[in-house]
C-alpha cells in the first residue's frame, strides 16, 4: 500500500506541475502574434458614410473579431482558451480591420461591403461558437436588414466617387 500512496503523491504533483507549466506558457506564448497589442482609438469605419444605428450594431456584434477595439475577457488570458480566442481575432482582422477601413482603397471597400451583406445575411456572422459566450451580440432580423441596406447604399456611394 505504501507505494501506492506514493505514486498517487507523484501522480498529482506531476499533475499540478503541469497545470501551473501550461498556466505560465499561456501568459508567455502567443502563436498568433502579439493581437492583444494592437490597440487603436480611431472611429470604426473611419470614412465611411454609415448611421449610429449601424455603428452601435457593429461596435457590439463585430468589433471584437474585426477590429483593434477588442475587449479582452479574462478566459482570453489562459491558455488554450487564449490561443483559440487570439487565432480567431487574427484571423477576424486579417478578413476585415474596421479600425483600417480608412486605409482600404475604393475597390477593397467595395468587396468588403459585398462580403459583409453575403455574410450577414446568410447568418455565417457573428459565427454561433460566438455567439454561445457573447449572445448579445446576435442579430436581429431588423439589424440584419438594416447593414445590409447600409452596406448597399455605402457600395453605391463608393462606385460614384470613382475616378
Amino acid at each position: 500500500m505504501c507505494w501506492e500512496e506514493n505514486l498517487k503523491k507523484w501522480f498529482r504533483v506531476i499533475a499540478i506541475g503541469g497545470v501551473c507549466l501550461a498556466g505560465h506558457a499561456s501568459i508567455l506564448v502567443h502563436p498568433f502574434g502579439a493581437v492583444k497589442k494592437s490597440v487603436s482609438g480611431k472611429p470604426l469605419l473611419g470614412g465611411a458614410v454609415v448611421d449610429r444605428a449601424v455603428i452601435q450594431i457593429v461596435e457590439r456584434s463585430c468589433q471584437n473579431c474585426h477590429s483593434e477595439r477588442t475587449d479582452w475577457p479574462w478566459y482570453s488570458y489562459a491558455a488554450p482558451m487564449s490561443w483559440l480566442i487570439e487565432r480567431d481575432v487574427q484571423q477576424g482582422r486579417s478578413h476585415m480591420n474596421l479600425s483600417h477601413w480608412d486605409e482600404y482603397g475604393l475597390e477593397k471597400r467595395e468587396d468588403t461591403l459585398a462580403e459583409i451583406s453575403a455574410m450577414i445575411r446568410s447568418r455565417q456572422m457573428p459565427p454561433s461558437r460566438y455567439l454561445r459566450l457573447h449572445p448579445n451580440a446576435r442579430l436581429s432580423d431588423d439589424e440584419i436588414d438594416l447593414i445590409y441596406k447600409w452596406a448597399r447604399a455605402e457600395r453605391k456611394r463608393l462606385k460614384s466617387v470613382k475616378p
